[in-house]
């Protein structure tokens, strides 16, 4: 009777391994190939930098229908600060032992491409997410009717931080002169 069993149930209990092992390798390359290349990386960065570095203001703002903070502005023109990233902020004068640091990864490209792919919170009205946490949060700042000399930084958290809708700091230049330190 065990031979008739494994004669009968072997070939299936083969059959049934071979299956995963197969489905588990296909699953493998499939993830291995769908890694970008080296070449696909670099490009992918050289078009970030080419888009950071020319941003397009008067496109963004045409969008918005409303007129970006001048200290935006400015920052997009520093080439230097607008490509450092991998580090995060300190309010020096509210630090606490309770107290986090502001983690910036990089910043966003001022662009179209940039407004239509970054959130939009319909209770904060028009404005641009300019820097991003890495992790699915962004640090936005709001337009204007007016060209306003500058603006509060506003936290929008979509990593489930519980900081969101959070004022970082009251204007951008206040947040852009906090201490850097290198990203934990």
């Amino acid at each position: 009777m065990d031979k008739l069993l494994l004669l009968v149930f072997g070939p299936l209990v083969v059959a049934a391994a071979l299956l995963v092992i197969a489905t588990g390798i296909r699953g493998a390359l499939a993830r291995f190939r769908s890694r970008p290349t080296p070449d696909q990386i670099k490009a992918a960065y050289e078009a970030y930098l080419r888009r950071l570095l020319n941003p397009q203001r008067d496109a963004v703002e045409r969008e918005l229908g409303k007129l970006l903070p001048e200290r935006l502005l400015q920052l997009y023109q520093d080439k230097s600060a607008i490509q450092s990233a991998g580090f995060q902020l300190e309010n020096a004068a509210k630090k606490r032992w309770w107290s986090k640091p502001w983690q910036v990864y990089c910043f966003e490209p001022l662009d179209l491409e940039s407004l239509n792919e970054l959130p939009y919170e319909e209770e904060l009205g028009p404005g641009f997410c300019f820097a991003t946490t890495g992790r699915g949060s962004w640090y936005w700042i709001a337009a204007s009717d007016q060209r306003a000399k500058d603006a509060p930084v506003v936290f929008l958290d979509y990593d489930g931080g519980g900081s969101h809708g959070e004022t970082v700091a009251e204007s951008l230049d206040e947040f852009l002169t906090w201490p850097r330190l290198p990203m934990k």
